[in-house]
């Protein structure tokens, strides 16, 4: 099976077999059809068509409609810059995005999305300490003043891929190059001497094409796939910044949430966690046949160095953090007792 088929086979097509209705897509707006039937407008921040996240989102919303055996109208609106902020001004009722999106707001939210370097943990690990380690109700008071209920929805996979439009032999040449990456990376990749963006994933490919970005990290062989870095980025950094990738959330409006019954709560929950699932077994099926082994001329020899210098400057920029305030120091205080107790860490980087 080639590539090509590969978004036949996996994301695309399950994302066209559990697509929401063409009716309910071409009125985003609609109201709620049926006497007891709840519209649940969805705002998504990454473009249709996409394998990864666009995927992610399209099977989690058919699995509402399917587990409210009729419950809920559910709508995708894909494509939405600010996701959260179309939740909190009435857009939508809930989002989906990574959790890096409210870093604005607050650093803490970088736990739960991922931290960069040996700081983080597995998608697994992730989720263990999120819905049994104490991680859940300490998300739940961070987003709560974002007007949110969080949950964790998808994962990019356990390996990120940090991809190059060249080779770089001396990590002095890292300086100014444009880097794009998500969450706390971008304090990395700074301190790494790069000059850090983050672009919508459907400008990815044509900015690399173009010169304009020389390296990036996406996620996992899918995620990558979808942004084009397969494509245009041929050189592998052979270590990454997010090296246990980036989680997805749901994100439900507090007062919707609230509204639910116990019942429609654990629905909702259930069709995240499931989604979490599929997304990381997704990755695992697919990462080998999509991303093989670079050939050694394909991947930088200043990996090891490169590795250690992520591993330190991931240190500092987690620690900084952790030190924002009372919020940050008692999830940093849950998510290095897990730490300690389990003896989850970082995944091996490619």
């Amino acid at each position: 099976m080639d590539r090509r088929e590969f978004l036949k086979s996996t994301g695309a097509a399950a994302a066209a077999a559990t697509a929401v209705t063409t009716a309910a897509e071409a009125s985003p707006a609609a109201p709620s059809v049926g006497k007891g039937v709840r519209e649940l407008r969805v705002a998504i921040a990454c473009e249709d068509g996409f394998a990864g996240p666009a995927d992610w989102a399209r099977r989690l919303t058919r699995n509402l409609v399917d587990l409210g055996g009729g419950r809920f109208h559910v709508v995708p609106v894909f494509g939405v810059t600010d996701a959260a902020a179309s939740v909190r001004a009435g857009e939508a009722e809930l989002c989906f995005d990574t959790a890096n999106s409210l870093l604005d707001i607050h650093r803490g939210f970088a736990y739960f999305a991922g931290l960069p370097g040996e700081q983080g943990l597995a998608p697994r690990d992730l989720q263990t300490w999120i819905s049994f380690g104490g991680g859940q109700a300490l998300w739940d008071d961070l987003a709560d003043d974002a007007g949110l209920k969080p949950l964790l929805a998808a994962h990019t996979g356990a390996q990120s891929l940090l991809l190059s439009t060249r080779r770089v032999d001396h990590a002095a040449a890292l300086g100014g190059m444009k880097a794009h990456v998500g969450g706390l990376a971008r304090d990395v990749a700074r301190g790494l001497g790069m000059d850090a963006v983050t672009l919508p994933q459907a400008q990815l490919a044509q900015a690399m094409a173009n010169g304009d970005v020389e390296i990036a990290e996406c996620g996992g062989a899918i995620a990558s796939y979808a942004a084009g870095l397969l494509r245009t980025a041929p050189y592998s950094a052979g270590t990454s910044i997010n090296q246990n990738g980036t989680s997805m959330y749901l994100g439900v409006s507090r007062t919707v949430w609230d509204s639910l019954g116990a019942a429609d709560q654990a629905l909702l929950a259930h069709a995240a966690s499931s989604e979490f699932q599929q997304s990381v077994a997704e990755e695992e099926a697919h990462r080998h046949m999509l991303f093989p082994a670079p050939a050694p001329d394909r991947v930088w020899p200043i990996a090891a160095d490169l590795a250690h210098a992520i591993a330190r400057v991931s240190a500092a920029v987690v620690a900084h953090a952790a030190g924002t305030d009372a919020k940050s120091r008692r999830i940093a205080d849950s998510f290095s007792a897990f730490q300690r107790a389990t003896g989850a860490g970082s995944s091996a980087a490619v």
